[in-house]
């Protein structure tokens, strides 16, 4: 009777960090401006929803699978243009998708048992990380979702061997693939720690980590095929662009080259300070519990050496997978905070198995429980505080690099409260309002800030007539443009794009005192 109550209380436990973790993603979701890639993504999801089909950019844009995975968003709010692509509503699906995945870790009650699942979905609702890039417009989260089920498909394949779960894995493979090419890295991880696992039982004399070898040949294949065949299908959006399913492998040779860093070089240890301890301006980062609860899921995974279940060995393929996925991304020099969520997201799993071994461990003496069950709640709590503090604290300083480690890169918010917000006020006064940016990257986010206005014009060099109400550019293009523009134009305005990139604006300038005068009327 007591277990059953204690079962209760656990799964009550996780439904309020369901909750909860819900309540945070959906928290402020237009708190920052767009970064370039959330500008990037709403632009493609406003060309396929517009119908001009999606085309694969092998260099940096990805698969399609973020939008296709947006898709139910828009039919609810019945979206069907780019210029409805809000930065609240596109970020509902990353929203979403981040709370499912606190919902997903009932996938694994039979592998940590429910005091893990209550653990593991109090340390996912919170983490600052998760939380953080839930309202990012990027393929991350969605990609997370895929690959817990992955985890999910190949642990039931361990278990059952059965066909069912090999093609649930393979239909999530092709989906991993169309959403982000580096999936790659999470299936050659278990690949790679269940090969090693199995070597380790085999040495040990167990025999509960065999598969029959011709089940196992016969199921992959089929799984394999489903994989190529989703994967296919998205890509080339059904087989109507068959080039695009080409270019996502060769997409790999690209992938390659970049990795070398490509101006994102950052230290083997960059990833571990990132989540364990970041000491920055006002604020201390970190996500120590996880990875100490996490650490002691793996050394309790490998303990147990005589006869281990089936259910210990997944445990152990999943300590090695997680570690084995932190030092691919390690030796990698490219490095971006988002990358390293499929560790976090493995960690949090094993910290929901070191949870549950602590807890068994404490029920095993009757005069120790009591004191260590205080001892765990105390804990629980600080650690809940803390989290809850950090996610609080990222609210304050969403687009501060400085004080926000998971701000990577991002859009400076003098930009939309200065620059978008001045370009509105020039469309008020003229409707047919005419814009140029001249910028090495199109100046991304500005095309997505810009897209009600029809007369615009993006351009990587100082080209073509200058003639236009508004002129945006790099500030290294400032001598060509001045040469260009004469004293017709009032500027140039210093605007900040992101850190270290700055923008001059350029108003032609009867446009520019009417501004004035309206301004002053306001007055």
């Amino acid at each position: 009777m007591q277990q059953v109550k204690s079962k209760s209380l656990f799964y009550i436990i996780f439904i309020i960090f369901v909750i909860v973790g819900v309540c945070l993603r959906f928290e402020n979701l237009d708190s920052r401006p767009m970064h370039t890639d959330e500008a990037i993504q709403a632009w493609r999801l406003g060309n396929l929803i517009e119908g001009e089909g999606f085309e694969y950019l092998p260099d940096d844009g990805h698969g399609p699978g973020l939008l296709f995975l947006t898709l139910p968003v828009l039919w609810i709010k019945s979206i069907n243009d780019y210029i409805g692509l809000e930065e609240q509503i596109i970020r509902a699906a990353p929203a979403i998708y981040g709370s499912l995945l606190i919902i997903l870790m009932l996938l694994f009650r039979r592998l940590i048992k429910a005091p893990g699942i209550a653990a593991a979905a109090a340390l996912m609702a919170l983490s600052p990380m998760h939380v953080y890039y839930s309202k990012y417009y990027i393929m991350e989260i969605p990609m997370l979702v895929l690959l817990m089920l992955f985890l999910f498909f190949s642990w039931k394949y361990l278990e059952l061997q059965k066909l069912r779960w090999m093609i649930g894995a393979g239909f999530v493979c092709g989906a991993m693939h169309a959403t982000k090419e580096t999936f790659i890295i999470s299936v050659a991880a278990l690949v790679i720690a269940a090969t090693v696992v199995f070597i380790y039982e085999e040495i040990n004399k167990s025999t509960k980590a065999r598969l029959k070898l011709k089940d196992l040949i016969k199921n992959f294949s089929i799984g394999f095929i489903l994989m190529a065949l989703v994967s296919a299908a998205l890509y080339s959006i059904f087989f109507d662009n068959l080039t695009a399913i080409k270019e996502s492998y060769t997409s790999y040779l690209n992938y390659l080259s970049r990795a070398e860093g490509s101006g994102h070089e950052k230290p083997f240890y960059y990833y571990l300070r990132l989540i364990a301890w970041n000491r920055m301006e006002l604020y201390t980062w970190n996500e120590l519990a996880t990875l100490i609860l996490a650490s002691v899921g793996v050394i309790f995974s490998f303990l147990k050496n005589n006869d281990p279940t089936k259910r210990t060995i997944f445990l152990r393929v999943l300590s090695l997978y997680t570690i084995i996925t932190l030092l691919i991304y390690s030796i990698i020099p490219y490095k971006t905070p988002w990358s390293i969520l499929p560790f976090l997201q493995g960690s949090i799993i094993l910290a929901g198995f070191g949870f549950t071994s602590i807890y068994e461990l404490s029920n095993r003496s009757l005069k120790l429980r009591y004191i260590s069950r205080i001892a765990l709640v105390a804990i629980s709590i600080g650690v809940t505080l803390n989290l809850y503090t950090q996610n609080q604290n990222a609210l304050k300083f969403p687009a501060n690099p400085d004080r926000t480690p998971y701000a990577y890169g991002h859009t400076s918010p003098s930009l939309v409260s200065k620059l978008v917000k001045q370009v509105d006020e020039l469309k008020e006064i003229k409707n047919d309002l005419s814009i140029k940016v001249f910028h090495p990257e199109t100046g991304w986010p500005l095309p997505y800030y810009f897209r009600g206005i029809e007369n615009s014009g993006y351009y990587p060099n100082v080209v073509g007539n200058m003639s236009s109400d508004v002129i945006i550019s790099d500030a290294a293009y400032d001598d060509d443009i001045t040469k260009k523009i004469g004293d017709n134009y009032i500027g140039p305005d210093l605007m900040n794009l992101r850190d270290n990139v700055m923008l001059h604006l350029y108003i032609e300038k009867d446009l520019f005192f009417q501004l004035v005068n309206k301004r002053s009327e306001q007055n």
